[in-house]
């Protein structure tokens, strides 16, 4: 919490386990799992560039789990990232991606302006 309120969380296995569930609610905040839990071998190849800044194995699968939604998200950042600046309101980003996220917007254009209005 001390570096801010999390948007996504996210897990290397499935089924999704309970108490990443009841965290990412109690944040109000999206989920991310795999459709297939992550081998040990995809979690090697996703963090080998950090080997050296990990400690033990739970920092691996948290990291590897961080990375692999990351590059799940990455393209929908950047749009948000480029329709927030075409507006001058880069300070928006955050709560375009939480709308995005909800689903509550037809599209990222759309959210922008709603939180535009909203803030008005």
């Amino acid at each position: 919490m001390k570096f801010g309120n999390p948007l996504i969380i996210a897990t290397d296995v499935n089924p999704l386990p309970k108490g990443v569930e009841k965290l990412s609610s109690s944040f109000g905040c999206h989920v991310f799992y795999p459709k297939v839990s992550m081998s040990n071998k995809e979690k090697e190849k996703l963090i080998d560039e950090y080997r050296e800044e990990i400690k033990n194995s739970h920092q691996k699968d948290a990291l590897a789990a961080a990375l692999r939604a990351f590059r799940y998200y990455h393209a929908m950042f950047l749009k948000i990232e480029e329709v927030t600046k075409k507006l001058g309101r880069l300070d928006i980003f955050e709560d375009v991606v939480k709308r995005v996220l909800k689903r509550r917007s037809e599209s990222i254009v759309d959210a922008a302006k709603e939180i535009i209005r909203k803030k008005k």
